[in-house]
């Protein structure tokens, strides 16, 4: 089977890993697999077995009259391509890039990645899933938001512990005085709750820092915002790095403070290595993950003193803390690559299938 994976661009994101490792899986099991993206950017490994096609057209332009000719040039290279490829199915993990989808002769799968009542435009996201074939929710209440019509059409299957290197971390015996969070830094994270917070466990551990990997719009923001209110020095803003994973093992917390989510790749990973998770009870994902007070703690959206609490709970019953992460390892057998892959591939095959 032709499998075209369509992306915007190999970026750092939770979809692009999903992309790099349902594409390494399926080009495992003897399929023909392709990556197209968009724009030229691979943040991930790209594995040997899969071609990797760049459309290099720039994400943004700098007017207006450079943006239409972009748009135009995604039409065109992108059905270009298709139609000389002749793909048995296009997985668009994301739900845009679809719309450059034209002479349509092949299936179409997407997925929704996110919290559908607060990402994107819903009637778009809604306009898409009906011209697609086949969709995968991460959540079954995601599913569950959009019209019957499109819930038929789709399937939840769970996001996989993708990245390679959580197989491979030994649980660290001592923890740093550290608190650790990873994620792109946007409004969607609501970093601000979890400096504040932090600020109210510097009171009782002033010897602590909290250390954040990720980049985004919000960055320089961010840092003043640490500033103004006196934890600047404490925060270390550690950018974006393929082995984060690896530098936040020995940790005392993994923090995640976001007012909406799909399924967290981020928070998944943590659990994955023992951590001692603190997630807030957003929807769609961490409830779905994390049973609160026996593989870490869940506190409300946006509650600075529960998520201060919470993490200082963590420091505090270091017994309990080593509770959480040794039952949240878990993750690995329930969430496995095989294991979730395998269900990603399925469905794609059905699809493809369904269509012919």
């Amino acid at each position: 089977m032709k499998i075209v994976f369509l992306v915007i661009n190999m970026g750092s994101g939770g979809a692009e890993r999903t992309a790099a490792m349902l594409s390494k899986f399926a080009a495992k099991h003897g399929h023909d697999v392709t990556i197209l993206s968009i724009a030229n950017m691979a943040f991930y490994e790209i594995d040997e077995n899969v071609k990797f096609v760049t459309l290099n057209v720039p994400i943004i332009a700098k007017n207006v009259f450079e943006k239409i000719k972009n748009t135009l040039n995604r039409y065109i290279r992108v059905n270009a391509f298709l139609i000389k490829k002749k793909p048995d199915v296009v997985f668009s993990i994301l739900p845009e890039p679809t719309k450059y989808l034209l002479f349509k002769k092949y299936a179409v799968v997407t997925s929704e990645r996110n919290n559908p009542a607060t990402d994107g435009n819903p009637k778009t996201k809604i306009n898409v899933f009906r011209k697609s074939d086949g969709i995968v929710f991460q959540t079954e209440r995601a599913r569950l938001w959009y019209p019957e019509d499109i819930q038929k059409k789709g399937v939840v299957i769970h996001n996989a512990v993708s990245n390679e290197l959580a197989y491979t971390v030994i649980p660290a015996t001592e923890r740093e005085k550290k608190i650790s969070a990873v994620g792109r830094l946007v409004a969607q994270k609501d970093y601000t709750t979890m400096l504040l917070a932090f600020k109210k466990v510097l009171v009782k551990f002033p010897e602590y820092v909290l250390e954040i990997f990720g980049s985004g719009t919000d960055e320089e923001k961010l840092k003043n915002f640490a500033n103004e209110i006196g934890v600047g020095n404490k925060v270390l803003f550690k950018g974006a790095h393929k082995d984060a994973i690896l530098q936040i093992a020995n940790s005392s917390c993994y923090v995640m403070s976001s007012k909406y989510e799909g399924m967290p790749n981020a928070l998944m990973e943590a659990m994955a290595i023992g951590l001692p998770c603190v997630s807030t009870d957003c929807p769609n994902g961490p409830a779905e993950l994390i049973e609160d007070g026996v593989n870490g703690l869940l506190v409300p959206v946006g509650e600075v003193d529960a998520l201060a609490n919470a993490i200082l709970r963590m420091i505090e019953d270091r017994s309990f803390a080593e509770k959480c992460g040794e039952n949240a390892k878990k993750i690995l057998e329930t969430h496995s690559i095989e294991k979730i892959a395998k269900q990603y591939l399925d469905y794609i095959e059905l699809v493809a299938n369904k269509e012919k």
